[in-house]
């Protein structure tokens, strides 16, 4: 197998700043969303969600998104993230979005 190969193989992993000793990989698969909120004027929505990993104490911040999916309100992303984390320092917090409207249709911690 070549480099190109074995990189692709290789997730990406996002993270703020952490011991090493106190860090450990987060892995959180977004799967779909059922029954999402109408934003658009057609009843439907355009939306992608945004994931967001938050030190609370420094203030760092770092975030991703998955890919939008056009006009539903049922998305499957099947999309899959890693991040460093601090367990009992670092927040997630997951919204979704509407892309054309830049609105939270829903958001937890």
């Amino acid at each position: 197998m070549n480099n190109n190969n074995m990189a692709a193989l290789v997730p990406e992993i996002r993270g703020l700043h952490v011991d090493e000793d106190e860090s450990r990989i987060l892995r959180v698969k977004v799967i779909a969303g059922i029954g999402l909120a109408k934003k658009d004027i057609l009843g439907a929505s355009d939306p992608y969600t945004r994931l967001s990993l938050y030190d609370p104490v420094t203030g760092e911040l770092v975030s991703l998104q998955t890919k939008t999916i056009k006009k539903t309100l049922d998305p499957k992303w099947n999309e899959e993230f890693y991040f460093k984390v601090h367990p009992r320092k670092h927040r997630l917090l997951l919204e979704v979005f509407d892309e054309n409207r830049l609105v939270s249709v829903f958001s937890t911690l």
